[in-house]
Protein backbone atom coordinates (compact mmCIF):
# COMPACT_ATOMS: atom_id res chain seq x y z
CA UNK A 1 0.00 0.00 0.00
CA UNK A 2 1.36 3.43 -0.95
CA UNK A 3 1.56 6.11 1.34
CA UNK A 4 -0.95 8.14 -1.30
CA UNK A 5 -3.28 5.43 -0.70
CA UNK A 6 -3.03 5.28 3.31
CA UNK A 7 -3.89 8.93 3.14
CA UNK A 8 -6.44 8.73 1.29
CA UNK A 9 -7.68 5.58 3.28
CA UNK A 10 -7.30 7.53 6.66
CA UNK A 11 -9.49 10.57 5.21
CA UNK A 12 -12.21 8.22 4.15
CA UNK A 13 -12.29 7.39 7.70
CA UNK A 14 -11.96 10.40 9.11
CA UNK A 15 -13.80 12.84 7.22
CA UNK A 16 -17.70 12.90 7.22
CA UNK A 17 -19.37 11.51 4.29
CA UNK A 18 -21.81 14.00 2.69
CA UNK A 19 -25.24 12.37 1.89
CA UNK A 20 -27.47 14.96 -0.13
CA UNK A 21 -30.86 12.73 0.70
CA UNK A 22 -33.01 14.81 2.80
CA UNK A 23 -34.13 12.77 6.10
CA UNK A 24 -37.34 13.39 7.27
CA UNK A 25 -37.58 13.91 11.23
CA UNK A 26 -40.41 12.81 13.53
CA UNK A 27 -42.66 15.66 13.98
CA UNK A 28 -45.38 15.50 16.53
CA UNK A 29 -47.67 18.90 17.73
CA UNK A 30 -48.01 19.54 21.18
CA UNK A 31 -51.31 19.88 22.18
CA UNK A 32 -53.45 23.15 20.49
CA UNK A 33 -51.42 21.66 17.53
CA UNK A 34 -49.94 25.09 16.87
CA UNK A 35 -46.23 24.68 18.32
CA UNK A 36 -44.41 21.43 16.82
CA UNK A 37 -41.51 19.48 18.66
CA UNK A 38 -39.07 17.19 16.59
CA UNK A 39 -36.04 14.89 17.90
CA UNK A 40 -34.35 14.98 14.98
CA UNK A 41 -34.30 12.02 14.36
CA UNK A 42 -36.25 9.50 11.71
CA UNK A 43 -37.66 6.83 14.64
CA UNK A 44 -40.05 7.56 17.15
CA UNK A 45 -39.50 9.25 20.11
CA UNK A 46 -37.32 7.39 22.67
CA UNK A 47 -35.81 8.13 26.12
CA UNK A 48 -32.82 9.86 26.11
CA UNK A 49 -33.87 11.89 22.87
CA UNK A 50 -33.07 15.44 22.96
CA UNK A 51 -36.19 17.53 21.87
CA UNK A 52 -36.26 20.37 19.94
CA UNK A 53 -38.97 23.18 19.36
CA UNK A 54 -39.55 24.18 15.93
CA UNK A 55 -39.28 27.87 15.45
CA UNK A 56 -39.06 30.41 12.16
CA UNK A 57 -35.55 30.35 12.94
CA UNK A 58 -35.07 26.56 13.01
CA UNK A 59 -34.69 24.69 15.84
CA UNK A 60 -34.00 25.20 19.59
CA UNK A 61 -33.59 23.39 22.50
CA UNK A 62 -37.39 22.78 24.31
CA UNK A 63 -38.01 23.74 28.03
CA UNK A 64 -37.88 21.84 30.78
CA UNK A 65 -41.20 20.02 32.17
CA UNK A 66 -44.23 17.94 31.36
CA UNK A 67 -45.55 18.67 28.11
CA UNK A 68 -48.51 16.99 26.68
CA UNK A 69 -48.75 15.58 22.87
CA UNK A 70 -51.72 16.06 20.22
CA UNK A 71 -51.79 12.43 20.25
CA UNK A 72 -52.08 12.25 24.25
CA UNK A 73 -48.89 11.22 25.05
CA UNK A 74 -47.38 13.07 27.81
CA UNK A 75 -43.55 13.30 27.57
CA UNK A 76 -41.11 14.77 30.75
CA UNK A 77 -37.81 16.85 29.63
CA UNK A 78 -34.94 17.46 31.82
CA UNK A 79 -33.25 20.67 32.26
CA UNK A 80 -31.11 19.90 29.11
CA UNK A 81 -34.14 18.96 27.55
CA UNK A 82 -33.69 15.43 27.06
CA UNK A 83 -36.62 13.14 27.27
CA UNK A 84 -36.91 11.43 30.61
CA UNK A 85 -40.03 9.90 30.73
CA UNK A 86 -43.13 9.02 28.10
CA UNK A 87 -46.65 8.87 30.06
CA UNK A 88 -49.17 6.64 28.12
CA UNK A 89 -48.61 3.48 29.39
CA UNK A 90 -46.16 1.20 31.90
CA UNK A 91 -45.13 -1.33 29.78
CA UNK A 92 -44.86 1.19 26.95
CA UNK A 93 -42.11 2.45 28.80
CA UNK A 94 -40.40 -0.44 29.64
CA UNK A 95 -40.26 -1.21 26.17
CA UNK A 96 -38.85 2.23 25.35
CA UNK A 97 -35.79 1.77 27.84
CA UNK A 98 -34.89 -1.49 26.30
CA UNK A 99 -34.86 0.29 22.81
CA UNK A 100 -32.54 2.32 23.96
CA UNK A 101 -30.11 0.49 25.33
CA UNK A 102 -30.34 -1.66 22.51
CA UNK A 103 -29.89 1.28 19.97
CA UNK A 104 -26.71 2.31 22.11
CA UNK A 105 -25.20 -1.55 22.00
CA UNK A 106 -25.52 -0.81 18.41
CA UNK A 107 -24.28 2.48 18.22
CA UNK A 108 -21.53 1.24 20.31
CA UNK A 109 -20.39 -1.61 18.32
CA UNK A 110 -19.98 0.54 15.07
CA UNK A 111 -18.39 2.75 16.49
CA UNK A 112 -15.60 0.30 17.54
CA UNK A 113 -15.60 -0.84 14.15
CA UNK A 114 -14.53 2.21 12.86
CA UNK A 115 -12.49 2.95 15.52
CA UNK A 116 -10.66 -0.62 14.47
CA UNK A 117 -10.68 0.78 10.93
CA UNK A 118 -9.01 3.60 12.28
CA UNK A 119 -6.39 2.08 13.67
CA UNK A 120 -5.63 -0.26 10.64
CA UNK A 121 -5.19 2.51 8.47
CA UNK A 122 -2.97 4.68 11.18
CA UNK A 123 -1.10 1.58 11.78
CA UNK A 124 -0.89 1.18 7.98
CA UNK A 125 0.50 4.80 7.51
CA UNK A 126 2.88 4.21 10.55
CA UNK A 127 4.47 0.85 8.60
CA UNK A 128 4.60 2.77 5.51
CA UNK A 129 6.31 5.86 7.04
CA UNK A 130 8.90 3.37 9.30
CA UNK A 131 10.29 1.85 5.59
CA UNK A 132 10.44 5.40 3.99
CA UNK A 133 12.46 6.49 7.22
CA UNK A 134 14.57 3.23 6.90
CA UNK A 135 15.62 3.85 3.42
CA UNK A 136 16.17 7.81 3.33
CA UNK A 137 18.08 6.62 6.56
CA UNK A 138 19.78 3.95 4.27
CA UNK A 139 20.41 6.58 1.60
CA UNK A 140 21.71 9.28 3.69
CA UNK A 141 24.49 6.78 5.38
CA UNK A 142 25.62 5.67 1.87
CA UNK A 143 26.26 9.73 0.76
CA UNK A 144 28.18 9.93 3.80
CA UNK A 145 30.13 7.28 2.89
CA UNK A 146 30.98 8.63 -0.18
CA UNK A 147 31.38 11.85 0.88
CA UNK A 148 34.17 10.70 3.47
CA UNK A 149 35.96 8.31 0.60
CA UNK A 150 36.19 11.75 -1.66
CA UNK A 151 37.10 14.15 1.13
CA UNK A 152 40.01 11.43 2.14
CA UNK A 153 40.96 10.67 -2.13
CA UNK A 154 40.93 14.83 -2.83
CA UNK A 155 43.33 14.54 0.17
CA UNK A 156 47.11 15.43 -1.36
CA UNK A 157 50.53 15.48 0.86
CA UNK A 158 52.36 18.72 0.37
CA UNK A 159 55.11 18.79 -2.59
CA UNK A 160 58.64 18.17 -1.51
CA UNK A 161 60.76 20.99 -1.62
CA UNK A 162 62.65 20.70 -5.27
CA UNK A 163 65.80 22.82 -4.77
CA UNK A 164 66.85 21.92 -8.25
CA UNK A 165 64.42 24.76 -9.42
CA UNK A 166 65.90 27.08 -7.23
CA UNK A 167 68.72 26.17 -8.39
CA UNK A 168 68.38 26.43 -11.86
CA UNK A 169 67.12 30.30 -11.55
CA UNK A 170 70.16 30.87 -9.28
CA UNK A 171 72.02 29.51 -12.37
CA UNK A 172 70.25 31.75 -14.80
CA UNK A 173 70.09 35.01 -12.62
CA UNK A 174 74.35 34.34 -12.66
CA UNK A 175 73.79 34.08 -16.44
CA UNK A 176 72.03 36.99 -16.56
CA UNK A 177 74.52 39.07 -14.48
CA UNK A 178 77.43 38.14 -16.67
CA UNK A 179 75.75 39.41 -19.65
CA UNK A 180 74.86 42.89 -17.88
CA UNK A 181 78.69 42.97 -17.12
CA UNK A 182 79.75 42.31 -20.25
CA UNK A 183 77.23 44.77 -22.38
CA UNK A 184 77.84 47.44 -19.90
CA UNK A 185 82.08 47.14 -20.78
Amino acid sequence: MTKQEVFAAIKNLVSPTEETSEVKFERVALEGGEVFITNQTEDDFVLGDTIYIETEEGFENAPEGTHRLEDGREIVLDESSVLVEIKEEAEEVVEEEVEVEEEEVVEASVETAKIEELKTAIHDLLMAFESHSKEMEERFNTLEADYNTFKKEAEYSPIKKDNSFKKSFSKLDGRIATIKELKNK
